[in-house]
């Protein structure tokens, strides 16, 4: 089991489907809490919510280019629709990063 765990984290596209959360679920957390650090006027965690903004912004990094190395290996594997949904999900991915 460890094994196996071990052998799929080398695979870029299995992390990228474990990182690709972090920037949309870490942004929205920290666009929460940074309204609610500005209505309570609370100087830590306005510096704390911005840090969590800065680290989910920079984890956009990761993600695009872990879905980059594993673009052609899942694409081999998807069929035509797949593909299709694979296609659009990279140009959405190269628009927003």
């Amino acid at each position: 089991m460890i094994g196996t765990l071990l052998r799929d984290l080398q695979q870029p596209e299995y992390i990228h489907v474990l990182l690709n959360p972090l920037p949309v679920y870490g942004l929205l957390t920290g666009l929460i809490g940074l309204v609610l650090a500005l209505i309570l006027k609370s100087r830590r965690a306005q510096i704390a919510t911005l840090t969590l903004v800065l680290i989910s912004s920079a984890s956009a990094w990761p993600v695009y280019e872990f879905g980059q190395q594993g673009y052609d290996r899942v694409l081999s594997m998807a069929d035509a629709d797949g593909q299709a949904w694979l296609d659009e999900h990279k140009e959405r991915g190269e628009d927003l990063i």
